[in-house]
């Protein structure tokens, strides 16, 4: 890989641990139109693959912060949705083969764009004391959607479960990232096994791959994604939830955008 190329995988880990810390989303849903962008020889099932073990290790670097910083989390529904999550992506990774591309680029341009109308249309969340009975089996069900959508596309299921799992009464605003952090990382690990075992059609040179997986690009990205855990963290104590919201809307809309328009352009 060339120097200008590095660096851009480098700033990709910036970002990438910036979005995860900030909004709970993993940051896959930068680094598919990205890996799109710079390699676009790879299969779309190679950038997910990709983008995925990216998100679990920026994923894994952010949960080190939160457990230093006590913020509490339902353990008994966190592993509900987190096994939730692991069937839809698997479901999602599998379907993906028989689909073609246009209609992965149409679900992930459709799915950003009606989650980012949904963060700007609904309301905030009031603090709520205690369990509503039905709440971890309607994250369950979330949850399995969010996942197929990640296994589809690669966007890694935080961007979909963070604002799914905002709409539960019984989370609070500072709990959304801790629980989509844990669900990427069980979720995430537990569909890597299909993405190792397949073989891919293409190989970049010159790098370690296992699989759809890049390991070279995975390394750069999630080395830079530390480097930056520490800034990301204090940046995350500074902005309003409100401010937040608006920001993590504008961001998948420019990102939707983005994607449909690159791919317009390659057809």
């Amino acid at each position: 890989m060339s120097l200008q190329l590095i660096s851009i995988l480098v700033l990709c880990g910036f970002f990438t641990n910036l979005m995860s810390a900030i909004f709970g989303i993993g940051g896959g849903v930068l680094m598919v139109p990205i890996l799109y962008t710079l390699f676009p020889d790879f299969p779309l099932q190679m950038i997910a693959a990709t983008s995925l073990t990216i998100v679990i290790g920026s994923s894994l670097i952010n949960l080190i912060y939160f457990y230093k910083q006590k913020i509490k989390i339902n353990i008994k529904a966190m592993l509900f949705w987190s096994f939730s999550t692991i069937i839809g992506v698997q479901s999602g990774f599998e379907i993906s083969f028989f689909l073609p591309d246009i209609l992965i680029i149409s679900i992930f341009v459709g799915t950003l764009s009606l989650l980012a109308l949904k963060i700007m249309l609904s309301s905030e969340n009031l603090p709520h004391h205690g369990q509503i009975p039905d709440e971890i089996w309607k994250g369950s069900g979330l949850c399995l959607f969010g996942g197929l959508i990640a296994g589809l596309t690669g966007i890694g299921g935080g961007s979909i479960m963070a604002p799914l799992i905002g709409q539960l009464k019984s989370i609070k605003p500072q709990q959304i990232a801790p629980y989509t952090n844990y669900m990427m990382v069980i979720g995430g690990s537990g569909s890597l096994y299909s993405y190792l075992t397949k073989s891919p059609p293409f190989y970049l040179t010159g790098s370690w791959q296992v699989g759809y997986v890049n390991f070279s690009i995975v390394a750069i990205v999630v080395l830079s994604a530390f480097m930056m855990s520490f800034f990301s963290m204090k940046i995350r104590g500074k902005l309003s939830p409100s401010l937040t919201r608006k920001l993590l809307a504008l961001i998948l809309f420019i990102i939707a955008g983005y994607m449909l328009a690159l791919h317009l352009m390659k057809g």
